[in-house]
């Protein structure tokens, strides 16, 4: 018969220092999982058209005519006005809510030219040199640029009545009563600082978190 031998102490230690880090792990996840889906706000500046638009996430006019009953001509679309491309959000690394797009890069390009004019400041500079490799004014030409857009999946303390968020790029001259006034949440501002704790609307930059309709339904039930 085998008598039965206790681990050693060493061994206890380090089944210790693993739990312990798992645990810590854990506790250090900004996000356990994501959702089916966000929006994107993306602001048209004058050249562009609806195929280039749609072409960088990977979708069609099909895709995002759901998204977007204003726009009846796949052929046209205004300047200044605003296109909703749509995208799984993701937890990535535990760390935070987003998704990943691939970009290729062409002669010239930097990641301040990718991130203003081609994703409409939907990321940023900082978040493409943080995710790629590459010098930031020093891209390869044809290079596969790694594009992160954060999202949102609403926050069940704040309300369950949203389930659909749009990332929103801010733009000079706008504020919290504009946008909420743009979302038809004038009566909801508190409602719509409430998701975006600590952000100055008035900032002329950065994104905030718009609660939504996806263009089929009124209200989504929060996930």
């Amino acid at each position: 018969m085998i008598g039965y031998r206790r681990p050693f102490p060493g061994f206890q230690f380090l089944l210790l220092l693993l739990f312990r880090a798992s645990f810590l792990l854990q506790l250090e996840s900004k996000c356990q999982n994501g959702c089916d889906l966000a929006l994107g706000s993306y602001y048209v500046t004058a050249g562009l058209n609806l195929s280039y638009i749609t072409g960088l996430f990977g979708l069609t006019y099909r895709d995002v005519s759901p998204y977007n009953p204003n726009i009846t001509d796949q052929n046209y679309v205004v300047a200044g006005s605003r296109v909703n491309v749509y995208f799984p959000c993701d937890c990535i690394n535990g760390d935070f809510l987003g998704h990943s797009f691939s970009y290729v890069a062409l002669s010239g390009d930097t990641y301040q030219k990718v991130a203003t004019d081609y994703f409409a400041n939907l990321t940023t500079a900082a978040w493409l040199a943080k995710f790629n490799r590459y010098s930031s004014t020093q891209i390869p030409d044809g290079a596969t640029i790694n594009v992160t857009v954060n999202c949102s999946c609403g926050n069940k303390s704040v309300s369950h009545d949203y389930g659909l968020f749009e990332t929103y790029p801010l733009r000079p001259g706008e504020n919290l009563s504009s946008v909420a006034e743009e979302f038809e949440l004038s009566s909801k501002e508190d409602l719509l600082q409430e998701y975006n704790p600590g952000v100055n609307f008035s900032a002329g930059k950065g994104i905030v978190f718009i609660p939504t309709k996806d263009g089929k339904t009124s209200t989504i039930e929060n996930i």
